[in-house]
Formats: structure tokens, sequence, C-alpha cells
């Protein structure tokens, strides 16, 4: 879609002035910001769950070796966290590409509708995965159940028990809920940005995902003591919190996944990236980040975590970055290195040859064979008279 966005050209740009002899230009349907608002944080995803999936098997990997060879030392913990993210993130990331594949049917316009446009075929073959494997809407119960256990044992303040989240994804809850719950549940901490260029700070952006990830799994658990306390079934009080388990999970999925990111990117520089595409994968992080708070910008604000200040800026940010992305996009895209073998599509063409593409295609449609189509003498032609409809009028079958 990406590719297809800067072939297509739709508009006239005003601010350009056409010298004598030179035809009125027209803008790049990828230069349209909404455009770019639609599709970029989705180029964002693609390199994030990338990322994040080679650690994840890099891990799991390694966890293998260790139980096959009885040399490592596996705990339960790390095994149950292990369980934790990885249903956390199936369940994120495959709502987020299902969803993405739609919108990026959309973003093509009318073409998005051609078969030969490679994505009809590609989203009713991928949309199964929200479902199989785990339900979105059910797996983030296990996630809830994982993560409970570390609110309990906070409260508890066993530092034994503590530590053995040290390895795991979900050690980065241990310090917000400590301050948390040291608090009776309220949130003493700010967003850190201090100006609008702060933002762009992963680190600040990362302070924010975590903090929003440990205040909901900690709501969660007090709306789940509260209605026990008051007298409701442990069955009925966890039925009321599956809506906020729902979204304590997607919190923990995106904590892990910008941090993922992050860590990736930083393994990988001065190894397979250079310091250019390092800056750009940067970039590529802070749009992620960005964007998902502004999408949920409401998890941020209600605890006072976000002010109506930080509001705008992260807005702003967001735009910002589509800028700064912009000149990459087609290149990030291409370096991907899908072949047009695999992708089974004109709009998304290598040579961006788009239209001879399309034009080919239809031609291969048995629809198209003859000339006029299949159907035209038996039911159309006698509908026509001189180029305009024959109205014969309308029964009622009743």
């Amino acid at each position: 879609t990406i590719r297809y966005s800067a072939v297509r050209r739709q508009g006239y740009d005003g601010d350009h002035t056409p010298e004598d002899g030179e035809k009125q230009k027209e803008l790049q349907v990828i230069d349209y910001r909404q455009q770019q608002h639609r599709l970029f944080p989705l180029l964002a995803a693609s390199y994030c769950f990338f990322f994040t999936g080679k650690l994840l098997l890099h891990k799991l990997e390694m966890m293998e070796q260790a139980l096959v060879s009885g040399k490592g030392d596996i705990t339960k913990t790390e095994v149950a966290d292990v369980h934790a993210s990885s249903s956390s993130l199936k369940s994120f990331t495959t709502t987020v590409a299902a969803d993405g594949i739609e919108d990026c049917r959309k973003a093509c316009g009318g073409h998005g509708f051609l078969q030969s446009s490679g994505l009809p075929e590609l989203f009713t073959s991928y949309l199964q995965n929200p479902t199989v494997e785990g339900d979105n809407y059910m797996l983030p119960q296990q996630v809830t159940k994982v993560l409970l256990k570390i609110v309990q044992t906070v409260q508890e303040g066993d530092e034994d028990e503590i530590a053995k989240y040290n390895k795991c994804d979900s050690a980065y809850l241990i310090a917000p809920l400590t301050a948390m719950i040291k608090a009776r549940g309220k949130s003493t901490e700010q967003f850190p940005a201090k100006s609008e260029k702060d933002i762009q700070d992963l680190d600040v952006l990362l302070h924010a995902f975590r903090h929003r990830s440990a205040r909901m799994l900690l709501e969660a658990a007090a709306q789940i003591n509260k209605d026990v306390s008051s007298g409701k079934t442990f069955q009925t009080a966890w039925n009321d919190a599956l809506v906020l388990m729902m979204r304590s999970s997607r919190a923990h999925a995106m904590c892990i996944l910008l941090s993922n990111f992050v860590s990736g990117i930083e393994e990988e520089s001065n190894k397979t990236l250079g310091q250019a595409e390092t800056s750009v994968m940067k970039e590529l992080a802070v749009l992620f980040g960005l964007y998902w708070i502004e999408r949920e910008m409401g998890d941020f604000l209600e605890d006072g975590y976000l002010n109506e200040h930080h509001g705008r800026w992260i807005r702003r940010g967001v735009i910002t970055m589509l800028d700064k992305i912009r000149p990459n996009a087609v290149a990030l895209v291409d370096a991907r290195d899908f072949s047009d073998f695999r992708l089974k599509s004109a709009l998304g063409r290598w040579d961006g040859d788009v239209y001879p593409a399309i034009m080919k295609a239809s031609k291969k449609d048995p629809l198209n064979a003859t000339e006029p189509g299949p159907g035209y003498e038996e039911h159309l032609k006698r509908l026509i008279v001189g180029g305009v409809g024959k109205y014969t009028g309308t029964a009622s079958r009743l």
C-alpha cells in the first residue's frame, strides 16, 4: 500500500506555480498527512513485531536447550512469564495485523478491492489468526492470572520471590507496583517529559508504557478484591473484571513490544545496522510509542500521569515523526525484501509499474475474455436503447 501510495497521484499542489509550458504538479497520495497517519504506524509496527518475534524465538530456543540438556536453571516463574508474554503478544499483534490489512485495503481506494491487488487474498487468509491458537479475547485472562501473582508478591514484600522475576519480561512491573502500593494504589509518578522535544526520547516513552501497564494491573487486582470483599463470588468478580483484563493485557504487550524494539535496535547497532539505519529505526520506535499513546490517551490521562499539555505535545509529535519517516518510507518497505512472487500484488510491485500490471491482470479474468462480456445479449442488450435505459415499469410481487 505504501508503494502504491507513492505511485498514485491525486489532487494538485496549490503551493506550486507552474512555469510556461509546465503542467500543474500532481501530489503523490503518500504526501497527504492523513494517508501517512494510516500507513506509517503500521510500518513501524511491522518492524517492532519483527524485533520482538526475533527476541522471543531466541528466548524459547534457549529455554528448550536448557530443559533438554538438563543443565539450565529454568524456574516455573520464568516459564509462566513467557506464557504471559506470548499470550499478550499474540492477542495484540494479530489484532493489529488483521485490522492493518483491512486499513491498507481501504487506503488503496477502489483498487484495493481488486483481486490482483493481493489484499483480498491476504486478508481472508490471515483473518483466522485472531481466533486460532488462542482466541484474542480469551488469552488476556491467562495473562492476568500470571501477572496478578506479581501484585501479590510485591504486596507481601517477599524479596526472595521478587528476585525470581529478574530475568522475566514482567520485571519492569516491580518498581512502579512497589511505588503505587506504598502510595495505597494512587499514582505518584508524572510523565517525565519537560518539553515537547522530550517526548521523542525512547526512555520517556518506555516510562509511560510501564506506568500505564502497572497501574492497570493494580486496578484489576483492586477491583477483584473489592468485589469479593463486598460479597460477590470470585467467579462473578472475575467476570466483571474481564474488560479491564483485556486492557491490561494490551498494555503489557505494548510495553514488551516497545522495550524489545529498543533493545533490538541497540543490539543490531553497528552490526547489521549502520548509524543512518539505526537513526531511522529509532524514529520508527518513537512513532510506534507516540501513536499508541495518542490512540489510547485516556489510559494515561485518567490517573493524572499525562496532562492536557502532554496530550497536545504527543499529537504534534506524531505529525513530526510522520514527516521524518516520509523520505525513507518506500525504502523501509523495500528493505523487507518481499518478492513480487510472494506479494502477488499489482499494486505493490517493486518496480512501481502498477497500471499496466492491473490491465494485464484484468485480461486474465474470464469475464473479460469476450467483448461484450457474458450476459450482455441475454439480459442487458434488451434494456439499452440508444444508450438510455428503457423503463418498463415495476410490478409488485405482493
